[in-house]
């Protein structure tokens, strides 16, 4: 123990990093786990829309959305979703469904939406890409 403690005094800087290092990792674990925790697959986001009425939100641009977007989605793009949280009023007490173009953005929407007060507010895991692969109808010019 006692060269441990030397160790670490002699080297400061060694012990800073490996720390940087530590805190890292678990801040990354920690985002991973709750990626996962509101994430459902395609299967899972079929089911919450058929069964229990979810809304599917698509935050990409305008222009993707008119491309292709899911079944029945409201679009409400990155960029506006402080703006324009008036258009999910009437979906209060409703799953939401957020997605892009492959779940990379998703996580931002959420938590702005959970900072509005959404409590029940999911990631399509894959986004729209996940949707195609999986030969499942849209919507749009595409």
């Amino acid at each position: 123990m006692d060269r441990v403690i030397e160790f670490s005094t002699n080297h400061p800087l060694l012990i800073a990093s490996l720390l940087a290092v530590l805190a890292a990792l678990i801040a990354n674990e920690y985002l991973s786990y709750r990626r996962s925790r509101q994430a459902v697959d395609t299967a899972e986001a079929t089911r919450l829309y058929n069964q229990d009425a979810a809304v599917f939100v698509d935050i990409r641009d305008e222009n993707a959305y008119q491309g292709s977007h899911l079944p029945a989605a409201i679009n409400l793009p990155m960029a506006y979703i402080d703006k324009r949280q008036d258009r999910l009023k009437r979906f209060s007490n409703r799953t939401i469904v957020v997605y892009c173009d492959n779940g990379q953005r998703s996580l931002k929407a959420i938590q702005a939406l959970e900072a509005q007060g959404w409590s029940d507010v999911r990631q399509l895991r894959g986004g729209i890409n996940a949707w195609r692969e999986a030969s499942l109808p849209t919507e749009g010019r595409g």
